[in-house]
């Protein structure tokens, strides 16, 4: 192949190695605060998956004179309006949770970023970039956290409904397919995405979702479901994954627009040759 043909290959295979060396700078100079950030976002995207859960069914159970049958058996123990009432509190406490994690997320995203900037030659410098340098920390960290949970979505996926899971997989395949022959081939599409990377990856990502959900409508009409409650779960689980997996190429792309300002911050610090 000619290296025309390579290009975008190569951009995707070296923005993603540098990521590699940034991480390990990172890990070598403030490994409890990207661990604890990490885990932060990690738990408000399960936090937040879970409020987004517990409202459907309370609804499902407000439209019905009875527990509907097809919930788990543990929804039928309790009384229709206090298991209202009480899925009602929990997704508050909940809420609560995630709004709770995601400060501490950014808490010890500005506690790394500090600890990076103290480790620097010129700290008086450094400082002035430290609102720069939290925010290139805290990307960093939820992108490891969204491609963790991606990844458990896909695992449960695996065991409630594999024919799902396949779609998205396929899914991803073509359009990384069909995206890397028209940035090789024609100009135009080379242009767009040099041009509106975040617009194009959003709108794929957006019609990933919209596939699985056909995909689950025909599984219903002509195929052979799994329980509708299995699919409801699915169904939140794959729209969250999408979601994160934008958030994830959303991070990507900042972090490779400010690599300039990152490897001078950071990377200075701690070379990885």
């Amino acid at each position: 192949m000619s290296r025309d043909i390579k290009a975008l290959q190569h951009s995707v295979l070296s923005t993603l190695f540098w990521c590699v060396h940034l991480g390990q700078t990172f890990m070598s100079i403030a490994p409890r605060a990207l661990l604890l950030a990490q885990a932060a976002h990690f738990c408000a995207q399960v936090l937040l998956i879970t409020t987004h859960f517990l409202p459907i069914k309370i609804v499902i159970l407000l439209g019905s004179d009875t527990v509907p049958a097809y919930l788990p058996p543990w929804f039928t123990g309790p009384d229709k309006v206090a298991l209202v009432i009480g899925l009602g509190l929990l997704t508050v406490i909940l809420y609560g949770f995630y709004l709770a994690a995601g400060f501490t997320a950014s808490r010890y995203s500005r506690s790394g970023a500090r600890a990076l900037i103290n480790r620097a030659g010129d700290p008086t410098l450094l400082k002035t970039q430290l609102p720069l340098a939290a925010r290139a920390f805290s990307r960093f960290a939820r992108g490891l956290s969204d491609g963790l949970f991606a990844l458990t979505v896909f695992m449960v996926l695996l065991y409630l409904y594999p024919s799902l899971l396949g779609v998205t997989l396929t899914y991803y395949a073509l359009v990384a397919a069909l995206l890397n022959c028209l940035h090789n081939r024609d100009k135009r599409v080379h242009s767009l995405l040099s041009r509106h990377p975040v617009t194009v990856a959003d709108t794929l990502h957006s019609t990933g979702f919209l596939v699985t959900f056909a995909f689950i409508v025909v599984d219903f009409l002509c195929l052979t479901p799994p329980p509708v409650y299995i699919a409801l779960i699915a169904l939140i689980l794959i729209r969250q994954s999408f979601s994160r997996l934008k958030v994830l190429t959303q991070d990507i792309l900042y972090l490779s627009t400010q690599a300039a300002n990152i490897n001078r911050m950071f990377l200075g610090v701690n070379p990885v040759r």
